[in-house]
């Protein structure tokens, strides 16, 4: 059981500063409108659960789709995120300006 533990917050500490330094990455890069897709959350993945987030987006007259993991430390936490955002719903999408493809979610 502690091992299963340790295994939930080493995977949640890893995928919130892989997230953290994403966003301080993407600072200076223009905003565009996102468009969710699907949202689902994964409760037993490894290191814990997480919301997932599938988008697309127009950069400069192109379509693109991505993809926004936030992870938790409780399934209900990743649930009643999920929750909170419906198909369709319209999100802020900042979007490298050299490699449009690439893309981070703001929250």
């Amino acid at each position: 059981m502690i091992g299963w533990y340790f295994d939930v917050v080493i995977g949640y500490l890893i995928r919130t500063l892989v997230r953290l330094v994403r966003v301080r990455r993407s600072e200076t890069w223009p905003m565009e409108r996102g468009k969710l897709l699907s949202v689902t959350s994964r409760p037993y993945s490894y290191g814990g659960p997480v919301a997932e987030f599938q988008y697309t987006y127009i950069h400069n007259g192109e379509y693109y789709a991505g993809v926004h993991t936030k992870a938790f430390m409780l399934r209900s936490s990743a649930e009643n995120y999920a929750g909170r955002f419906p198909a369709g719903t319209v999100i802020p999408v900042r979007v490298n300006p050299t490699k449009p493809d690439i893309s981070v979610v703001v929250e």
